[in-house]
This record gives structure tokens, C-alpha cells and sequence, in this order.
């Protein structure tokens, strides 16, 4: 068995910590739903000693060499010196040391983060560096990467610093935040990486913990300062029944003098949030017509959230009791957490308003984008499932369908009045303006062997209904557990030029002499996310290119990498290029 040297040796343990710290982040992000390809790297500065490398990395793969890095301390100093903090003086001297060493340390992890998303192949990752921790020699920052398109569809919002004070902006980042933390405090112990575990503490605590800090960020924005045990109070009030019935209602957090809220009953004596019977008995009030309000140590009174209401401020949040045990986090009508039973993820009951607007551009050339929209999101405000279904010939299938349905004069209705037509079984039938043709519409189709038996009848009557080849049409359903599916389910768009280039660049790579195995890997996995589009001339060359890549491992090391071969799928045609 051939040994692994470390030549940028920083301590014995450090490619076991590393290693342990992918595995690690990958299954607490995925815990929370969140897909992003998590990829762990240390970064050393030599701080003692004489050593062949002042700048260490230990990566999984050899992305990244030391002279890459030649400029951060530079570029760590010169942001220090522009730092505001940098200017305060605290008249305790040990204080002061202690203070400004940090942030000169938080200065060179930023540095890093920049380096690294600037290099050369690195653009469609995100950095996230930890603060660096003396081991032995070296001052090593824990630095996570991902996928930078998986971070920007994470609900979340804009600010980030508040009274000087950091703001975790989603629950992504501050799961992430607290992974680095963890992790950076392994490095304390001795031999880090010695016991093959990075974070020292169980998945779930990791989430937990990072909840409660994002809830008291959340409680910060509205004006409260003391919200840390937020989470857990939210967790019993969503499991108290009031009189047999599960929990439900909206609990808005906004100072009483925010100007968004309107009060309309205001308590004369007003109620601690920690008295959790009283609050969850004043979340019988809420409905329709006005919310409970707290100000984050207390409930203030009834009220709701006026129409002009700046979320640019972001001051104002809403958590939502659904039923026992699960309650979820928004901001102006967007969700930024679900939890139920007490277990927090992304929220994953959100409309996938791209895929909506590309599927109508596809489908339906004329129409009325932002009323399809509009609709789609009414239909959302359901009280136990919905389903809208827009076809290119409504006032066809509103005949064809009127057996089964109530045909209407066609017209354009309020988003109010879809939300509660949703309350009718069946579904509300419009066509690509916009205009109701139908109510209570009761899909039809023949069963061929497609949909999810573990799904309710409106999914699978929707599936069976487009399966029967209707007149071009999109069905979004809302299911009463909260999933929403969006129908047909279409491969997205890509480029031509895109596609052609993933093909040539990975021939090119593998047929190289010698190659390089781990550039070769990237590559291939880069075809391999775009075979869907791949022709069978594409393919032939791909399969061609990666068994001269494996002739040559098994020359070099009598091993072979198998993959399935690439071949063409009958259903792409030219509708899916861009």
C-alpha cells in the first residue's frame, strides 16, 4: 500500500481533520435540506519557526498552491487599517490587544475568502473562512466552499451588519457560522483530527444552536436585543393545544413604534412572550383581519402589518403556526425557516416563481406573466391544498370539463377571490392572460403507471390529466401537508455553447499525456450534469475520451474508474437551448 506524505506538513493530523470536516459539513447542511457540494480546506501562515513552506494547504484536491496566497497578509492589513473598529482605543491595554489582534484576524480570513472566489476555476464557489487558530507552527484558518448558485436560492435576507453587530441572514449561514466555529475550536485541542471528528457535537446540536443564533439576529432586526431562547419559546407555543385544538395563528415581531404596524387593539397590561399559555390563548385572535403582536419580550396587542410597509427596512418578521408542532419564520411574505417538532430546515413549501416564468415563456409565447404570477401566488394562501391549472385553451377545456366543473364568463378576478376559491374542491382553470374560465374543476386522465402513490389525489389527478395530452398546459398544485410541485416537469434550459464546451474541454483533459486524474474528474462531472443535452456525436467523444483517461490509469496504477457510458435522450429537441 503506497504511503500519503504531507509536504506542506502543518501537524500529523491534518489531512484527518480535514477529511472529517467534509464529511461533517455535507451531513449537517443536507440535514437542513441544503445542496451545495461542501468542501473543506486549512490554510496555514507560518508564525514560527524556520519551515520550507511559510504558506500550507491542506486540500482533497491540488486546486490551490501556496503562491496563490503570497498576497493576503498584505491585503489583511491594508483592510485592517481601514476598519472602523480599528480606531478605537479601549483603555484597558490587554482589552485593546486582544480586540484589535481579532479583528486584524477576521481581516485576513475576509482576505482569504476573496483570494480563493477570485482564483482562476473558482467563480462558481463561495468561500467561508474561519478565524485562524495557533497549531503549533502555524496560525490555520478552517475555510469551507459552495456552490455559489446554491447559496443564492437560500431564503434570506439583505442585511448582514446592524449596530456594528453581525447578522446571520439565513439559516444556511448560520449553520455555516457555526461549523466554522466548532471547528476552529477543535483546533485548540491537541492532535486535531487525532479522534477523526471535526465539530466535537452531534449534527443536531449544530442546527439547533445555529437556529437559536439566527432567531436572536431575527429579534435583533426588529428592535429586541435579548432574543436568544426565541426558538424554543416558538417550538412550545407551536405544541401547546388550546381546548383540543392544534396551534395555529401569526405572531408579528415589530417595536410598538415601528411605523409598518398598525395597532388595532393595544393591551393595557401587556403579556411576557415567556408566559406561553397566555400567548398561545391571544393566538386564537388572529386571522384574517389582525395578527398578535410582540415587540420580542412582549405581546403589545392585535393588529396587522400595513400595505406600505418598507421590507428594505427588514424590521418587521411574522412566525406562522401551521398545526402541533411546526411553525415557520417569513419576511414580507417570503419564508426564511420551517421547523416541525423541533427540528429546523429551509423552508422547502416555496413557489419556484423561475421555473414558473420560464415554463410560461416555453408553453404559453402570449401571455401575462405577471398576472400568471399573481395567480400562482394567490392559490398559495390556501387553507388545505389547491390547485390552479393554466391552459393554453381554457374556454375548451372549460367545456370539454363542465360536467365535472362550473364553467365561467371569462375574466380577469382579484388574487383575494382566487385565494378563496381555493377553499372549493377542485381546481381554478385560466388561461395565459390571466382570465378564469372555470371553478371546481375536477381533472380527468388515464392512469400510465406515473405519479406517487404516497402523494394526495390533487398530484396525482394532475399528473394522470397532462399525462393524457391536454392542450399545452402547467398545473401547480399545493398539497395540504404544504409541498408544491409545479407541472410538467421540464429539463431547464441550457446553453448550446455551454454543452459543446463541457464536451471539449473534458476531451481535451483526459486525452492529455500524463493527465491529470483529479482536473479530468471535475470535468467529466461537469458533462455528466449536462448529458440530458448531449448529442450522440457529444457522447461518442466523451465515452471515447474517458476510456483513454482509464487506459491510462490502469497503466500507471492498475485501477479503473467504471462509468455508465453517455447516450443520448430521446425526449431533448431544440426547445430546451437558450
Amino acid at each position: 500500500m503506497t504511503k500519503r506524505y504531507i509536504q506542506q506538513f502543518m501537524w500529523g493530523f491534518q489531512e484527518h481533520f480535514r477529511g472529517s470536516l467534509n464529511v461533517e459539513s455535507d451531513s449537517v447542511l443536507r440535514s437542513i435540506g441544503f445542496r451545495g457540494n461542501p468542501k473543506a480546506t486549512l490554510v496555514g501562515f507560518e508564525a514560527a519557526g524556520e519551515h520550507e513552506f511559510s504558506i500550507c494547504i491542506e486540500q482533497e484536491e491540488e486546486l490551490f498552491k501556496p503562491s496563490d496566497f503570497a498576497d493576503v497578509e498584505r491585503r489583511a492589513v491594508q483592510k485592517y487599517k481601514s476598519h472602523p473598529e480599528s480606531k478605537i482605543i479601549n483603555t484597558d491595554q490587554r482589552t485593546h490587544d486582544n480586540r484589535q489582534r481579532g479583528i486584524l484576524n477576521r481581516m485576513r480570513a475576509e482576505a482569504l475568502e476573496e483570494t480563493l472566489g477570485a482564483l482562476p476555476g473558482q467563480e462558481q464557489r463561495l468561500f467561508f473562512a474561519a478565524n485562524s487558530v495557533r497549531v503549533d507552527d502555524y496560525e490555520v484558518h478552517v475555510i469551507i466552499s459552495v456552490d455559489r448558485s446554491a447559496v443564492a436560492a437560500v431564503p434570506q435576507i439583505k442585511t448582514t451588519v446592524r449596530d456594528r453587530f453581525t447578522i446571520r441572514p439565513s439559516l444556511f449561514h448560520a449553520v455555516m457560522m457555526r461549523m466554522l466555529g466548532l471547528a476552529a475550536r477543535s483546533l485548540y485541542f491537541p492532535d486535531p483530527g487525532a479522534g477523526l471528528s471535526a465539530l466535537g457535537t452531534n449534527y443536531g446540536e449544530v442546527v439547533r444552536t445555529a437556529t437559536e443564533s439566527l432567531m436572536r439576529d431575527i429579534l435583533y432586526c426588529a428592535g429586541y436585543w435579548f432574543g436568544s431562547d426565541a426558538d424554543s419559546l416558538m417550538n412550545t407555543l407551536s405544541s401547546l393545544p388550546y381546548e383540543g385544538r392544534a396551534g395555529s395563528g401569526r405572531l408579528v415581531f415589530a417595536k410598538l413604534d415601528n411605523p409598518a404596524v398598525d395597532v388595532s387593539v393595544k393591551l393595557r397590561s401587556p403579556v411576557g412572550t415567556r408566559k406561553t399559555l397566555a400567548v398561545r390563548k391571544l393566538l386564537e385572535a388572529s386571522g384574517p383581519r389582525v395578527d398578535v403582536l410582540s415587540d420580542g419580550e412582549k405581546v403589545y396587542g392585535l393588529g396587522l402589518i400595513k400595505p406600505d410597509y418598507d421590507s428594505e427596512t427588514e424590521t418587521v418578521f411574522v412566525v406562522t403556526f401551521n398545526s402541533r408542532g411546526t411553525w415557520e419564520l417569513s419576511h414580507a411574505g417570503f419564508a426564511l425557516l420551517t421547523v416541525k417538532d423541533g427540528v429546523p430546515s429551509l423552508p422547502t413549501h416555496v413557489l419556484d416563481e423561475d421555473y414558473l416564468s420560464d415554463l410560461v415563456d416555453r408553453l404559453f409565447p402570449q401571455s401575462d406573466d405577471t398576472a400568471l404570477l399573481e395567480a400562482a401566488r394567490a392559490a398559495g394562501e390556501h387553507r388545505h391544498g389547491a390547485m390552479l391549472v393554466i391552459s393554453a385553451d381554457a374556454a375548451g377545456e372549460a367545456e370539454r370539463l363542465s360536467p365535472q366543473s362550473w364553467a365561467v364568463e371569462p375574466a380577469r378576478i382579484s388574487p383575494a377571490l382566487i385565494t378563496q376559491l381555493t377553499d372549493m374542491d377542485g381546481a381554478v382553470l385560466i388561461d395565459p392572460t390571466g382570465r378564469c374560465h372555470a371553478i371546481g374543476v375536477i381533472l380527468d386522465g388515464t392512469a400510465r403507471g406515473e405519479g406517487d402513490p404516497a402523494r394526495g389525489s390533487r398530484l396525482n389527478n394532475a399528473v394522470r390529466y397532462l399525462g393524457s395530452e391536454p392542450p399545452p398546459a402547467i398545473v401547480v398544485v399545493y398539497s395540504a401537508d404544504g409541498g408544491i410541485n409545479i407541472l410538467p416537469h421540464l429539463h431547464p434550459r441550457a446553453r448550446e455553447e455551454d454543452v459543446s464546451n463541457a464536451v471539449s474541454t473534458f476531451v481535451a483533459l483526459a486525452t492529455e499525456q500524463p493527465p491529470s486524474f483529479e482536473i479530468a474528474k471535475r470535468a467529466w462531472k461537469v458533462v455528466e450534469s449536462f448529458k440530458f443535452y448531449l448529442s450522440q456525436e457529444q457522447c461518442d467523444a466523451a465515452n471515447q475520451a474517458h476510456n483513454t483517461l482509464e487506459d491510462f490509469r490502469m497503466k500507471s496504477s492498475n485501477m479503473r474508474m467504471q462509468e455508465p457510458p453517455l447516450k443520448p435522450n430521446a425526449a431533448m429537441d431544440e426547445t430546451y437551448w437558450l
